[in-house]
């Protein structure tokens, strides 16, 4: 009797991307340029879950401006690995983004629309990161509900990470030193994104919901100003599966 055991096993299902927004939104997508954001070392950056990024912001907008957030990794670098110097993170997490331009090359090739790539280092250096920066201390000074917005978003992620953790990292993620380099990446996070109205996009394409800090940072100092532009624009993965952890260079030496 023939075996029929491999015939008769599920077959994987293909993954899929789709936008989670609202259709208002959807609608102004064709007339849009949007911001595509990278965060290096994510899974949903690489292979068949950028390939698929790709493709759906190449069919739905009219041009993309893509930013790889490699020199912001340098704080989770110093998190996960505490014997780096910050001068070494920096490096790493520019060695990171060179790598990930490079890998993901023929990926990002592949759009047809009009797009241009820029990198973490052009909002350091901005000529109104300092003051920008200054004014989101100066409204968590004054304002507890976004403080606790702050306060709730680093929480969050520390507690995920700890989950993936050794015993002895998960102890070295629990000081006051880790909070203080999650509270470092969400600050430099939230003025960058007080700067991305130079970019001229209407949306931020990315794989996952803002988390509460940027939610409320958008509503406080862009909306005023520019209202529902450069609203997210989540790309949800049907069939992904279980996500892998952040994988950076500097988590392995």
């Amino acid at each position: 009797m023939a075996n029929n055991t491999l015939t008769s096993l599920p077959r994987p299902r293909r993954i899929r991307a789709v936008f989670k927004c609202p259709e208002q939104h959807k609608a102004q997508f064709p007339d849009s340029q949007c911001l595509l954001t990278i965060s290096v070392g994510q899974e949903v950056h690489e292979d068949e879950k950028f390939r698929l990024s790709v493709e759906l912001v190449n069919k739905h907008f009219k041009s993309c401006v893509i930013c790889v957030d490699d020199s912001l990794q340098r704080h989770t670098m110093e998190l996960t690995n505490p014997k780096l110097t910050p001068e070494e993170a920096y490096k790493l997490s520019l060695f990171e983004g060179d790598n990930w331009l490079k890998r993901n090359k023929e990926l990002y090739e592949q759009l047809s629309i009009p797009y241009s790539i820029i990198r973490w280092d052009h909002w350091l250096s901005h000529e109104k990161y300092t003051i920008t920066q200054e004014g989101i201390k100066k409204r968590l000074r004054e304002d507890v509900e976004y403080e606790k917005a702050f306060d709730e978003t680093i929480n969050t992620f520390l507690t995920r990470v700890k989950r993936r953790a050794t015993a002895p990292e998960s102890e070295g993620l629990a000081s006051v030193q880790a909070y203080q380099l999650c509270f470092n990446y969400l600050l430099e996070e939230c003025t960058a994104l007080c700067l991305w109205p130079e970019a001229d996009c209407d949306f931020e394409v990315y794989p996952s919901k803002r988390n509460l800090a940027m939610s409320m940072t958008h509503q406080i100092f862009l909306e005023p100003a520019i209202g529902y532009r450069l609203s997210p624009a989540p790309i949800k993965f049907i069939n992904k599966g279980q996500l892998l952890p952040q994988k950076l260079l500097a988590t392995s030496l």
